[in-house]
């Protein structure tokens, strides 16, 4: 008996389990399979799990009538559930449970109806609702005021609230909850800035102007604690201790930037359009920050603080293009002639030669940059930063037909889709490496960032 004849049977047999168990998969959670589990929770009493299921088979299709019926069926019992919450609860006078079980039923209905099932919603019932909402909107706001007068504001912020989610124009509810809302952070605002924890006055300062403009003096007293905290910081010229040339002058705009930038409220950079007039108004040059005293130097820009930079290492190094022959595959068809006569087509590989190119490049750049209280003359803080950008690109070409062209792998010829995707990839790839320049300006960001964020942490320390 032929090998290959006993081996069939169990080949074919897998094959089939595979078929089938492939053709079963995805109607499992098609939408005739939600219908069928739906209809198992309907006869079991297990409404809202049955209409949650009828709702996802007609979201997944909206042309399957069991599932729209269904839905009708079981959506119309899961309305009427919380129909029956909300009576038995006015029947108790539980207005909370009343309206949480009216909201509940109206969601439903809204849910049911944006799919196409068409409810019967109780609308005799609304001037019920209507009573009761009412009723609890007047007890409510009585209780929020009582709460306010009592100074207990985070409850009555909570009343407040209640009250304008049923009714955003009820009374002066919105302006009592602005109230409610504002009066804490004022008084903890005020106490801050009279212990001078500038900071915390901003936060609140801030969180009331921006509820409400007007509210007392709010914006007034965020105006003084923003002037009393004010960090002016003054950027003098950086050096460049490198043999790149201008280097230091992309560092100083960027840093300059990235500080103009600081979300810290209390930091101010002295530009250097006006450093260089208030400089020029003294006759003095921008080289002649360097020779002063820094305290006088401080005095004379309105700065509290100069910074100083010095560009020590920029090491820029780029490869050569490196090029090296590859062997790859290329397909071709042979016509072949089966064993009753009829034509096919084989598929084989020849060896074909390609050419790969490689390329790296590399900024490294350090500096070393002080920055000085110019109250006390001090160095409040001083470090070296490091920054890196590298680059590098990989292509290849070939001077056939891509579309029969392959990358040659250990067994040969990478015809799979990983081996396809890869050769599109390398054909595509970028040719041209990033220049020298680009590089430095991604060095210097990191530079410009890590400056920012020491700068920014003295600040904290600074003014509490």
């Amino acid at each position: 008996m032929n090998p290959m004849t006993l081996r069939r049977p169990s080949s074919f047999v897998f094959a089939l389990a595979f078929a089938m168990i492939s053709l079963t998969l995805p109607s499992c959670n098609g939408s005739k399979a939600f219908v069928k589990r739906a209809a198992k929770m309907e006869a079991a009493g297990m409404m809202p799990q049955a209409a949650n299921l009828y709702y996802t088979a007609v979201m997944k299709k909206p042309t399957n009538i069991d599932a729209m019926v269904g839905l009708q069926r079981s959506g119309q019992v899961v309305l009427g559930q919380h129909i029956a919450e909300f009576d038995e609860a006015v029947a108790y006078n539980n207005r909370e449970i009343a309206l949480s079980a009216w909201d509940k039923a109206v969601a439903w209905d809204k849910k049911l109806s944006a799919v196409g099932a068409d409810l019967a919603f109780p609308e005799a019932k609304r001037a019920t609702y209507e009573s009761v909402k009412n009723a609890h909107l007047d007890e409510t706001y009585r209780d929020a005021n009582v709460l306010l007068e009592q100074e207990n504001f985070a409850q009555a912020l909570l009343k407040f609230d209640e009250v304008l989610r049923l009714d955003p124009a009820y009374q002066d509810a919105a302006a009592l909850r602005n109230t409610a809302y504002c009066e804490p952070r004022y008084r903890e605002g005020v106490l801050a800035q009279e212990n001078e924890q500038l900071r915390s006055a901003h936060k609140v300062f801030k969180e009331i102007v921006d509820a409400d403009a007007g509210y007392r003096d709010a914006a007034d007293r965020l105006t003084q604690v923003l002037e009393d905290g004010q960090f002016t910081v003054a950027l003098t010229e950086f050096k460049n201790g490198s043999s790149r040339i201008n280097v230091e002058v992309k560092l100083q705009s960027l840093v300059e930037e990235a500080l103009m930038g600081s979300s810290d409220p209390f930091l101010k950079v002295v530009d250097r359009e006006s450093l260089a007039m208030i400089l020029q108004e003294q006759s003095m040059g921008l080289n002649g920050l360097t020779s002063g005293g820094d305290v006088e130097i401080g005095n004379l820009l309105g700065a509290k603080a100069l910074l100083k930079a010095t560009i020590t290492t920029c090491d820029q190094r780029q490869s050569r293009l490196n090029r090296s022959n590859k062997t790859g595959y290329e397909s071709y068809r042979v016509e072949r002639v089966n064993e009753e006569g009829k034509k096919y087509y084989e598929t084989k590989y020849r060896t074909v030669s390609y050419r790969e190119y490689y390329q790296d490049a590399s900024v490294d750049v350090a500096c070393t940059f002080k920055f000085i209280s110019t109250v006390t003359g001090e160095v409040v803080s001083t470090q070296t930063v490091y920054g890196r950008a590298s680059d590098n690109i990989r292509y290849i070409d070939y001077d056939g037909n891509r579309n029969t062209f392959y990358l040659g792998g250990s067994t040969g010829a990478r015809t799979g889709s990983t081996g396809r995707s890869d050769r599109e990839r390398l054909m595509n790839a970028r040719r041209a490496i990033k220049s020298g320049d680009a590089l430095t300006e991604e060095a210097c960001l990191q530079l410009a960032s890590q400056i920012q964020g020491n700068i920014e942490s003295e600040l904290l320390k600074l003014i509490p």
